[in-house]
């Protein structure tokens, strides 16, 4: 009996354990279903005017499934419930009431739904019931004709036209901003609403840019609250669709976007918004510094950024930074400080590249004047945690150490040490050390051959045309002799073609055998296979010069031919009298249409399928079209006399000649009585100064301190060094820039 009353014991204490459980439950059950109840609302009805047994379609939130929870009144009068779920009501007009008021009551709680009519005129339904500006739309009804005229329809309170009319069916196209509302007849006086029309539109994308993976938010109005319900294509290719609501969506581009316009189809009804850019990802080509303390700026420079600052996200370590400019070529921010050492990461509209790794300290280097040289340079390095004592702070080029002369605490001017090679700057100080943000670059100008007083070149009265071949060997025109020289990497000259004793004439052979007969503008370029093409100015004739010297005609009769430029596929093309001739790869010439003249002092170049020319009548440098025969002037420069960098359609020339191209999106030309080599990036469209000088001279050193007579014709060679003909000290000059 005892192990009996201790185990029913034991049981009922189990048992009511059980049952409070499940009270607890059950309560909170009922407090989930009580907090989550959905509001009773209406949304919008139709119609709202009819005959008896009309059916009026209300929608809402928080209505039953079940019809029999549901009660309707029309003016006091109950109505019969068709059919009913929790979003949607259909209920019949009856048939003894008056125009009045809809009472609806759903669970014994009541709600208005308007005010409805009794009169012949009905909007009973609209096809599509979305759509964007000019989408026709099917109104269906009664009452619809009028002996005084004809039946007015409006969308959201604007007019529309009626396209098509009868009594029971009207087709009225959407207005321009027409927006989001009910469509309203008007007939002899009577009006009628039916449902909300939807209207479609795409007022914009943020962002504008981007490619594989970018976030898209599409603003606008008439999308489908529910995911599924819209279909975006960026120029035809499907975008996943994250988020939805009446007035926007975020997408993600997909993996095969292409640029073109972004499109949402909703209901089957098409509206398409602005152009979607698909640019390349971006490019981190510099930083600055590489360390620094909290507050100090940074600059990164590059490629392929957004202009809108917030299309730009930056960390430091993980750590989110603030960015205060931006442009597609250009960020700067602030170093938040406490980031710890780590890489810098960029987001570009959800394309992200990893930049250099920053170091979180007091030193940094945040610029060096100049960044290029010779050895004896005197540099200075501004940036911040120098010490104020030149002799605590260690300097070295490319690993070499140099003389640091005077020293603050956020600047150092140093002497560039004697074995001076290309690279970085490194900075030590009580323990840290910063890099550079760029190398510093050996890079400066020496004369290869000639000179004042030599005699192996004569190119003083008339200038040259130059050429180098794919050894390093440099070609010289002397146009007043009628000869072509060579000159080796050594700087060794030697007669190539032509007459040693200044003879002129028209005549094929090897070598000194041949004869030409140059005009002052006669030009000359040479093809991936060593091969001279040689304009023969009084002779009217492009000479052919092979490596091994011989000498053949290749093209004739041309009209007062000067400077030529050649394109990938060995085609040439000479500025002839105010015009410009082809000449194929079998010397067939054919004249070029749309072309009609330029500088003929100036070498033209050819990059992909354009020629870049001077208009040094109009300070211009134009491009034509090889293939299209377009004629764009003014392609650079702004028109007016100078000299001063910038944008290249706000930048100023002087006499823009001897256009070369670096193969990397670098054109180059010396702008000769500025003084000046000028460089061209073509990715950035930016006209920089890449040598200049202060006083004439004949004088080799770094970039800015050599100084030229004159500068004339260029020639690049397959390592970037340049070559430039300085007829004013009757030499060549070798400028190499790293």
């Amino acid at each position: 009996m005892s192990y009996s009353r201790k185990f029913n014991t034991g049981m009922h204490k189990w048992l009511g354990m059980l049952s409070l459980f499940i009270l607890l439950i059950s309560a909170c059950k009922k407090d989930r279903t009580e907090l989550t109840k959905v509001p009773l609302a209406v949304t919008d009805y139709y119609p709202n005017s009819g005959a008896q047994g009309t059916l009026v379609t209300v929608e809402g939130t928080g209505f039953s499934n079940k019809a029999d929870e549901i009660s309707a009144t029309f003016s006091g009068v109950k109505a019969d419930i068709v059919s009913a779920t929790a979003t949607a009501v259909v209920m019949r007009a009856p048939a003894s009431a008056t125009s009045g008021a809809i009472e609806m009551k759903v669970n014994e709680q009541s709600i208005n739904i308007g005010n409805y009519t009794y009169q012949e005129l009905s909007v009973q339904a609209i096809s599509p019931v979305n759509g964007a500006a000019g989408t026709h739309v099917r109104i269906t009804g009664a009452g619809f004709s009028s002996t005084t005229g004809p039946a007015e329809v409006y969308i959201n309170g604007k007019i529309a036209i009626v396209v098509s009319a009868s009594d029971n069916l009207l087709v009225a196209e959407v207005p321009e901003e027409a927006g989001t509302g009910p469509v309203t007849v008007k007939v002899n006086g009577k009006e009628a609403s039916g449902q909300t029309f939807k209207f479609q539109v795409i007022s914009g994308i943020k962002p504008a840019s981007g490619g594989k993976g970018t976030r898209v938010k599409i603003s606008g109005g008439g999308f489908d609250e529910v995911i599924a319900g819209n279909h975006v294509d960026f120029n035809g290719k499907l975008a996943l669709v994250t988020e939805a609501t009446a007035d926007y969506l975020v997408v993600v581009a997909p993996a095969d976007v292409q640029t073109g316009p972004i499109s949402v189809t909703t209901n089957d009804q098409k509206v398409t918004g602005p152009l979607f850019t698909v640019v390349p990802m971006p490019v981190i080509e510099s930083v600055t510094p590489l360390s620094g303390p909290s507050g100090a700026e940074m600059t990164i420079l590059g490629l392929n950024f957004s202009a809108h600052t917030d299309e730009n996200k930056i960390t430091i370590n993980g750590k989110s930074t603030v960015v205060l400019t931006a442009t597609p070529f250009k960020i700067t921010l602030n170093i938040p400080g406490g980031t710890g050492d780590g890489k810098i990461i960029l987001n570009v509209n959800d394309q992200i590249v990893q930049g250099p790794d920053f170091k979180d300290q007091s030193l940094g280097i945040s610029k060096m004047t100049p960044d290029n040289g010779l050895a004896g340079t005197q540099v200075t390095i501004t940036g911040t945690g120098f010490s104020a004592t030149a002799a605590a702070n260690t300097v070295t080029f490319n690993g070499i150490t140099a003389q640091v002369v005077s020293a603050t605490a956020t600047s150092l001017v140093v002497i560039t040490p004697p074995a001076l090679t290309s690279g970085p700057v490194k900075v030590i100080n009580a323990g840290q050390s910063a890099l550079s943000p760029v190398n510093f670059n050996r890079a400066g100008v020496m004369t290869l051959a000639g000179g004042p007083n030599q005699t192996g070149l004569d190119i003083r009265e008339r200038g040259a045309s130059i050429a180098v071949d794919s050894h390093g060997n440099v070609f010289v025109m002397e146009v007043s002799n009628h000869v072509i020289k060579k000159i080796t990497p050594q700087g060794v000259i030697s007669v190539f073609a032509g007459s040693p004793a200044k003879e002129a004439g028209n005549q094929n052979g090897t070598g000194t055998a041949a004869r030409f007969n140059f005009s002052f503008n006669s030009g000359m370029v040479i093809d991936k296979q060593d091969i001279l093409y040689v304009v023969d100015g009084f002779n009217q004739s492009i000479r052919k010069i092979t490596p091994a010297g011989v000498v053949n005609t290749y093209a004739v009769n041309l009209n007062g031919p000067s400077k030529v430029a050649i394109d990938d596929d060995g085609v040439l093309y000479v500025l002839t009298q105010y015009s410009m001739t082809k000449v194929d790869k079998s010397g067939v010439r054919s004249a070029v249409r749309g072309f009609y003249g330029g500088n003929e002092q100036a070498r033209p170049v050819i990059i992909g399928s354009y020629l870049y020319y001077t208009d040094n009548d109009n300070l211009y440098i134009n491009r034509f079209g090889l293939v299209d025969e377009s004629n764009l002037r003014g392609w650079a420069g702004n028109g007016e006399f100078g000299n001063s960098d910038g944008p290249k359609n706000q930048s100023m020339l002087v006499s823009p000649k001897g256009f070369i191209y670096d193969g990397k999106g670098n054109f180059y030309f010396s702008d000769g009585f500025a003084q000046k080599t000028r460089k061209l990036n073509m990715t950035l469209n930016e006209l920089n100064t890449v040598s200049t000088q202060s006083d004439r001279g004949f004088k080799d050193g770094g970039l800015n301190e050599a100084a030229f007579s004159s500068r004339d014709d260029m020639a690049i060679d397959g390592e970037g060094n340049i070559y430039i003909v300085d007829p004013g000290n009757n030499a060549i000059r070798k400028m190499f820039l790293k």
